[in-house]
């Protein structure tokens, strides 16, 4: 079997997400019809426990929600659904954690169950641990990757509302303008949130990550982890490709292509596909790590280029600009305005 799935391949739950959205919809006054219009899928059929559906189709819905309508507050309430009704194994491992840095490995290792949208790098610094979240089966329309990043931030916020008291000490940080549906926020965010981000990310004081949650019971936590073991967990595909660039930022196109099985024009097609490119993936996974250096780590201009394999400070300007649409300098004033 592959090791990753496509923007084309049904094997998404519609119990878990799309069966939730189109609930909601219909309560708001919306039919089947309108929200399933040009998916190619049947609420009908979707109401049978096996059906799947594919990200294309999911986004499909989703666009459909978004223009239906779009101040409801949906990607919130989805967020929210998702957490209280966690029954299957890996979603019982994650609520028994004893903490979120043991959350944060259970939702590593049961991605494709718990969470197979996105995958997250973390970032650990002196008093913070930066989560930078990244799209993990292809780009969808932006509209669409608001309604991720909003329903995701719902998830964290009801997470630590439920089995914390810290809320308000976690930061969601948005790589968009505040929504005209800013209303939502107040409803449903008892975390802080910021707008404007290079990219989408939740920050989390490091003394946080190991407050134990009193209700969790690590004896049922090992038990429905080992249960979950035994499913295969393929990743998306643009996070197979942005794997890879992690462990060798100068992976080729053909090295790529090589572990996946194909040459390197269907590569590079298949990345169109998904609306990306190599050097796109390149280029985010740079400029997540150039912005924590110089943000959060304090870094210099010449430590952050010497980190990223920059031999000319003037190159590495430019493509930070390129990148962010700030110099390094215009950016820490940014951020010093806004702490």
């Amino acid at each position: 079997m592959k090791p990753y799935f496509d923007a084309e391949t049904a094997c998404l739950n519609s119990q878990s997400l799309l069966l939730p959205l189109i609930e909601m919809a219909m309560q708001r006054g919306v039919n089947s019809h309108q929200i399933l219009k040009g998916s190619k899928l049947f609420y009908d059929d979707l109401i049978k426990s096996q059906k799947v559906l594919s990200f294309t189709q999911l986004n499909t819905v989703i666009e459909n929600a978004i223009q239906l309508l779009p101040s409801d507050g949906l990607s919130f309430l989805l967020g929210q659904h998702w957490l209280f009704n966690q029954t299957n194994y890996s979603g019982q491992a994650l609520l028994n954690c004893k903490n979120l840095m043991q959350m944060s490995r259970v939702v590593c290792l049961k991605q494709f169950t718990l969470c197979p949208l996105v995958f997250f790098i973390p970032y650990r610094c002196d008093s913070h641990t930066h989560y930078v979240f990244n799209l993990a089966i292809a780009m969808p329309p932006p509209k669409v990757s608001e309604f991720y990043f909003e329903m995701i931030a719902a998830k964290m916020n009801a997470l630590c509302k439920w089995r914390f008291d810290f809320t308000n000490k976690i930061l969601v940080k948005f790589p968009f303008s505040a929504p005209k549906h800013l209303e939502q926020y107040y409803a449903h965010l008892a975390v802080q949130y910021q707008f404007e981000h290079p990219y989408f990310c939740i920050s989390i004081p490091n003394e946080l990550l190991r407050v134990s949650q009193t209700t969790a019971t690590p004896i049922m936590h090992h038990y429905y982890l080992q249960q979950a073991n035994s499913t295969f967990e393929p990743v998306g595909f643009i996070q197979y490709v942005s794997k890879q660039l992690i462990k060798s930022p100068k992976c080729s196109s053909d090295a790529i292509a090589h572990s996946l099985n194909i040459s390197s024009a269907t590569l590079k097609r298949k990345l169109k596909h998904h609306n990306t490119s190599l050097q796109t993936l390149k280029d985010a996974l740079a400029k997540q790590h150039a912005v924590i250096n110089i943000t959060e780590r304090g870094y210099s201009n010449e430590q952050t280029a010497l980190q990223l394999n920059f031999s000319d400070l003037t190159n590495f300007r430019r493509t930070f600009k390129r990148w962010t649409g700030m110099t390094p300098s215009q950016l820490r004033s940014t951020v010093a305005l806004n702490t």
